[in-house]
């Protein structure tokens, strides 16, 4: 029977010297990728992914996305419905005013699927709503920006 206690199990730094601005646990990102996940972002730009590799909580570096972000708290998310349908993907905010989406499986380093632009400042946070055919951004000059998903012709989003 679970009490709720938590132990600490390992620590990790993410980056030396660099702040961890924002984490989002998933049990497990796709099909393919059952494993529980980690996805950080730190400030020596870049968003990295950790695997969960055992019960202990040794984490493992999965994969590390370039992006801008060095002076502000930049946010990501866990993409899970784009997922099942086209990879398993994170979307993410960066200071070069841009918001990025990533492919998790793709083994190149071009695993940039989608960049939306319109931002006139650095993206702080990004989020969706509960189907995804919404996603909200919002940078430091206080704007936020609703993207609507395009439904393709023929398919059901």
């Amino acid at each position: 029977m679970a009490t709720g206690k938590l132990t600490k199990l390992k620590r990790l730094v993410a980056s030396e010297g660099a702040a961890v601005t924002c984490i989002s646990a998933r049990s497990w990102i796709s099909r393919e990728a059952r494993d529980p996940s980690l996805l950080v972002n730190v400030s020596a730009n870049a968003l990295c992914l950790f695997r969960v590799a055992d019960d202990s909580g040794t984490l493992k570096l999965r994969r590390r996305f370039p992006i801008r972000q060095r002076d502000w708290n930049v946010h990501s998310s866990f993409c899970p419905l784009i997922s099942f349908r086209q990879g398993a993907c994170v979307v993410t905010g960066s200071e070069d005013m841009c918001v990025y989406f990533f492919e998790i499986e793709r083994d190149s380093r071009a695993c940039c699927v989608n960049k939306l632009q319109g931002h006139g400042a650095p993206v702080l946070d990004v989020c969706f709503n509960y189907d995804e055919s919404l996603l909200a951004s919002s940078d430091a000059s206080g704007l936020v920006i609703i993207w609507k998903r395009e439904k393709k012709a023929g398919l059901s989003v």
